[in-house]
This record gives C-alpha cells, sequence and structure tokens, in this order.
C-alpha cells in the first residue's frame, strides 16, 4: 500500500501511525479498494488495456 499526498507536516512517528490505521482498516474490511487481478503471464496485455477506470491492477504471480 502506498500513501500519496497529505502528509505535509507529519512527523514520522505520526505518518506511522497514519498507516497503521489504515493497514488495521483494510485487515478488517473497513476499508476496501478495487482492483483487478492479473497473472503475470498476461501483463503484457493487462498494460495496455484501458477499461480499467480506477481499479488497481494487482499482478499475481
Amino acid at each position: 500500500m502506498e500513501i500519496y499526498g497529505a502528509a505535509k507536516g507529519l512527523d514520522p512517528q505520526t505518518l506511522d501511525e497514519v498507516y497503521q490505521q489504515i493497514a488495521r482498516w483494510t485487515r478488517s474490511g473497513e476499508l476496501t479498494f478495487d482492483v483487478e487481478k492479473v497473472p503475470l503471464s498476461d501483463i503484457e496485455t493487462a498494460w495496455q488495456r484501458t477499461d480499467f477506470k480506477g481499479r488497481r491492477l494487482v499482478v499475481m504471480p
């Protein structure tokens, strides 16, 4: 998981606390991500697709 933006002025400890909270929400199901899983063998085709519309590509080994 990567978090972008809204971190200006946060010290490393606070940023870590925020990251851990987001991880807890994700593990508990309170926060979900719209993903599309693609096997690594299909990565070339997946990168050429334009139909993800907000979903994140997750490459599976």
